[in-house]
């Protein structure tokens, strides 16, 4: 079979695929802070980025596929194809005073192609996850009891470009259809009433549209140190779709719920995401160690939720990175593999009202270590990460979680466009 033909099939395979990733995205996370808003938010880093705690605005790889910044898509190789796909095996150890609980998930997470159009020209399609919901808990409130239920993701589809303009400056530009379902539900009982209990349950469906725009600069100090600049803009807009509310009494003798509200709402004249800022900088010596740190700034607080503003807190990511090769050309395995480490820290965008109606902010802090592994005769690349993320709640604290993080991803390279003389 050609290598042509080994692509295609390939190509096929991992596109049948695709609808798997909005299932299985479900299940990947037990976090009681993903009932604010939309869930946790993805950081769309993979592959190296992943292991470089999701730097990447200004790292440019004709080896890996960048999704932090559509502009480095047009360092790919111009007969070289690229798919990169992964998964992950999450554990959650919550704790709150005295009592503490530990959660295992994993999911099938993303898939990307990338590819050259032209000398100039590139261009890169996938799917991964927006934002993720998977909680269940149950609590006191007053005279009774409340059992809280979420599930559901939103999943991100892409297509996107990236061009050389001039010597050292790509643009690049990803159209993203947002499209998922996520779930809230909850059923409150009174302490005095063992007989009936009151349910609500919110459905949003997501079906939008939405562009992200990236530049990058990289220039020379000598042959060997080289720097990078990188910047992505992704504008605020109204959001798409539908919120489905029902509310009722259920019955414990009969098992049934007799409605008192069914409501269906336009997210377009409550609901809104924001606009989006990210800049970076990095460092290469030798292209054999690269240095980066990214800045991201989204501006949740000025976004619509449930028709008011102020429901969130604006979202701030400060990450730093890096990844050493020993050597570029060895017979040594040890010495061909691509050491990475990454740190990060970020005030999340959920806003959190506390018992006594003060709100507190959600701040999250982890670090991730991992190893690019060359496969033998072939430039193909097996990606490990391990990340461990910690999530507290300030001024008062809450539920503290200690998330660890195993990722696993295959960078598959083949020259697609190279024929061979031999025959």
């Amino acid at each position: 079979m050609s290598r042509n033909k080994s692509v295609f099939y390939l190509l096929c395979t991992l596109m049948a695929l695709i609808p798997t990733i909005g299932v299985k995205a479900q299940s990947n996370i037990s976090s009681p802070y993903s009932r604010y808003g939309f869930g946790v938010l993805d950081n769309h880093a993979i592959g190296a980025s992943r292991a470089m705690s999701g730097v990447g605005y200004a790292i440019q790889s004709g080896k890996q596929i960048n999704l932090k910044n559509p502009a480095s898509y047009a360092a790919i190789d111009t007969l070289t194809f690229l798919c990169d796909f992964g998964v992950s095996v999450t554990a959650n150890r919550m704790k709150e005073g005295t009592a503490e609980e530990m959660r295992a998930d994993w999911s099938f997470e993303y898939i990307a192609l990338q590819f050259p159009v032209t000398r100039w020209l590139a261009a890169t399609a996938g799917v991964l996850p927006f934002s993720t919901v998977g909680y269940n808990y149950a609590g006191k409130i007053p005279n009774g009891s409340v059992q809280q239920e979420g599930e559901g993701s939103i999943n991100q589809a892409f297509a996107g470009l990236g061009a050389y303009i001039f010597d050292g400056l790509t643009l690049g530009v990803n159209v993203n259809y947002l499209f998922g379902e996520i779930e809230n539900s909850s059923m409150s009982a009174a302490d005095i009433d063992n007989t009936n209990a009151t349910v609500f349950n919110n459905t949003l469906k997501i079906s939008d549209y939405r562009i992200e725009i990236g530049v990058q600069y990289r220039g020379e100090i000598d042959e060997k140190n080289r720097y990078a600049l990188g910047a992505v803009y992704t504008p605020g807009k109204r959001l798409l779709g539908k919120s489905y509310i029902e509310g009722g009494n259920y019955s414990y003798a009969t098992g049934s719920t007799v409605l008192f509200q069914n409501d269906t709402i336009n997210l377009k004249k409550g609901y809104s995401l924001p606009a989006s800022y990210g800049a970076g900088v990095s460092y290469t010596y030798d292209n054999r160690l690269t240095v980066g740190a990214d800045f991201t700034y989204q501006s949740w607080s000025k976004a619509k939720y449930e028709g008011a503003e102020n429901y969130f807190n604006d979202y701030m990511n400060v990450a730093v990175g890096m990844e050493f090769l020993p050597r570029i050309y060895s017979n040594s395995f040890m010495q061909s593999i691509r050491y990475r480490a990454g740190v990060n820290v970020a005030r999340s965008y959920a806003r959190i009202k506390a018992a006594d109606n003060t709100y507190n902010d959600l701040w999250e802090a982890g670090f991730t270590v991992g190893a690019g592994i060359p496969m033998k005769k072939n430039k193909s690349i097996i990606n490990i990460t391990f990340g461990y993320q910690n999530r507290r709640t300030t001024p008062t604290s809450l539920v503290t979680e200690n998330e660890f993080k195993i990722s696993l991803g295959l960078t598959f390279n083949e020259m697609w466009f190279y024929k061979s003389r031999l025959h």
